[in-house]
């Protein structure tokens, strides 16, 4: 365990921040899913610290750190060209919000272990001694590969509602069953994610949806309602293959959401807050999803044309490895990738017809030229001109 800590790149920061607040008298351990993650031989994404130094001692004694939370006792620290969370012990006050807590007391670490939401997420780990520190039984619910709420179940979930999320995705990520009492109260209390915000539901959906096993979390949140209550197209089939051609987020919930229909789409897209970037390219690779024809019964100008959308060229892409409509697709994304996947500069524009058309008629012109453009059947700007002169005789006469 402690040669996968070392190897992590941000170790040699998290030593320079422990020795430092051990010279000056306090204590600090690894905290969370990155001792979790060790526990199971993986190496951790981040390294995160626990400290009995308040966050203002933290900021006294670190030249660099960044108030991300000191209300509640988080800060960053910044050295040796990392960024690390140092996290101050603490007990949190009342939850009347369903999110965060009104105020909070800094405590010890044995108090810090029973506010954190699953058992294999309270773990410490002592530099010092290169001990972990489990005072909620998670080593045990790690070997028996279980996802357990640390005291009682729907305290937790009441406290944070984005818990009962996290409950599903971290089944997925460690692909851990359920606890039965922790799982019959995300049952219960599974309406209560509707007060979460979609950019909260969003991001705990990405992040599922990467996994492994992203397959058992979505069966997760269908057996115990949450998906019920979030995302009711996905009962009538609820499946997941992972697709190796699906590598950014947005692409993952394009495939979540390609069995919703018209209405549905539309109802789930507003709810999770996307991006307009990624809003459009789920939009547009959910039509060509429904009927790929929108794209391949067009003149192969226009199928070029519509592939400068991200989320169309996604799609065909699915399809292919899908086998459906292969021929066809196999054409139009060799003729794409011939003109290195971007549009070129159509060689005619507005300037080239000014004064000898007028209103729609200029689009309709630019837009067959440069479809032959794209087809290649100009292959310059001087073919160009000359189709324009001879279009321009044909549309007079």
């Amino acid at each position: 365990m402690q040669s996968l800590l070392q190897s992590h790149p941000h170790w040699p920061a998290v030593e320079s921040i422990y020795h430092r607040l051990q010279a000056h008298g306090y204590m600090a351990f690894l905290a969370g899913g990155c001792v979790r993650d060790a526990l199971l031989g993986v190496q951790a994404h981040d390294l995160d610290l626990a400290t009995n130094a308040t966050p203002e001692k933290v900021e006294s004694l670190f030249s660099k750190t960044v108030n991300v939370g000191k209300s509640f006792g988080v800060m960053r620290v910044l050295v040796e060209g990392a960024d690390i969370e140092v996290a101050t012990f603490r007990n949190d006050g009342t939850y009347s919000d369903g999110r965060r807590p009104e105020n909070v007391v800094f405590s010890s670490p044995q108090e810090d272990a029973q506010r954190r939401d699953f058992t294999v997420n309270a773990l410490f780990y002592d530099l010092a001694t290169a001990q972990v520190l489990d005072y909620v039984e998670g080593q045990k619910d790690l070997k028996a590969r279980v996802l357990r709420t640390v005291g009682d179940a729907e305290r937790r979930f009441e406290e944070d509602h984005l818990r009962l999320l996290r409950a599903a995705r971290f089944s997925a990520q460690l692909n851990f069953e359920l606890e039965p009492v922790s799982f019959a109260a995300v049952k219960k209390m599974a309406e209560k994610v509707k007060s979460v915000s979609g950019e909260r539901i969003r991001e705990e959906m990405t992040k599922l949806l990467k996994t492994e096993h992203a397959d058992h979390g979505l069966q997760v949140m269908k057996d115990s309602g949450l998906m019920k209550v979030l995302f009711p197209f996905r009962l009538r089939k609820n499946d997941w293959v992972k697709n190796s051609l699906a590598t950014e987020a947005w692409q993952r919930l394009a495939m979540f959401v390609r069995s919703a229909q018209g209405t549905e789409l539309v109802v789930v897209l507003d709810m999770l807050k996307l991006s307009t970037r990624d809003r459009r390219a789920i939009e547009d690779a959910w039509k060509v999803w429904q009927d790929p024809q929108t794209v391949l019964k067009n003149s192969l100008g226009k199928q070029l044309q519509m592939l400068a959308k991200e989320g169309v060229v996604f799609a065909l892409r699915i399809l292919l490895s899908e086998a459906v409509e292969k021929t066809a697709i196999e054409f139009l994304l060799a003729e794409w990738k011939s003109w290195q996947e971007v549009l070129p500069r159509p060689f005619l524009n507005g300037e080239d017809v000014k004064g000898r058309l007028t209103g729609p008629a200029i689009g309709v012109c630019l837009d067959k030229a440069f479809e032959q453009q794209l087809e290649r059947q100009l292959q310059s700007r001087d073919e160009a001109l000359l189709w324009l002169k001879k279009y321009l005789e044909r549309e007079s006469s």
